[in-house]
């Protein structure tokens, strides 16, 4: 019985001298998202297309000394297919009235400026895409006014379909 005792024992001591082997192990799985496109103003407040003085029956349209510019920041590689102006204060085309005078907007085409990649150390940017607008009050307007002076103003917004 000394025998098997001893042999056990020797067997133990043996196994414990091994040093145990650690293993890894691994296993896949899906990272997945669904991104909802879209653009979205950037212009901290509404700019002012500003046509300055019009005198009743003046000989040369009228037009504005800066146009202005509405910028959008969009999802990367998201291009807008069209921009058209509300019609709360005149037509989609751009055409309004402002104390009795006619007027017509202009939209450019889309500038855009590349925003960058997302990696695995910084995020992404938008990409921004920027409108200048423009337009011209026609000559030989009459307008709508009960005193030497009158001034008008309504807001116009641009609407970017994407």
């Amino acid at each position: 019985m000394k025998a098997k005792f001893g042999l056990i024992a020797g067997a133990l001591a043996l196994a414990s001298a091994i040093p145990a082997t650690a293993g890894t192990v691994s296993n896949g799985f899906t990272v997945s998202v669904n991104l909802s496109s879209r653009c979205i103003a950037t212009n901290a407040s509404a700019p002012t297309l500003d046509f300055g003085t019009y005198t009743a029956f003046q000989a040369a349209a009228a037009t504005p000394a800066t146009p202005v510019t509405m910028t959008f920041d969009c999802t990367r590689g998201l291009a807008p297919v069209s921009v058209a102006f509300d019609t709360t204060n005149g037509t989609a085309a751009g055409v309004g009235v402002l104390v009795g005078l006619q007027y017509g907007l202009t939209a450019s085409s889309a500038v855009t400026t590349a925003g960058t990649a997302a990696s695995t150390t910084t995020i992404g940017t938008a990409d921004a895409v920027s409108y200048s607008i423009s337009g011209s009050m026609p000559a030989n307007q009459a307008g709508t006014c009960g005193a030497a002076t009158c001034a008008g103003s309504h807001t116009r917004t641009l609407i970017v379909t994407y």
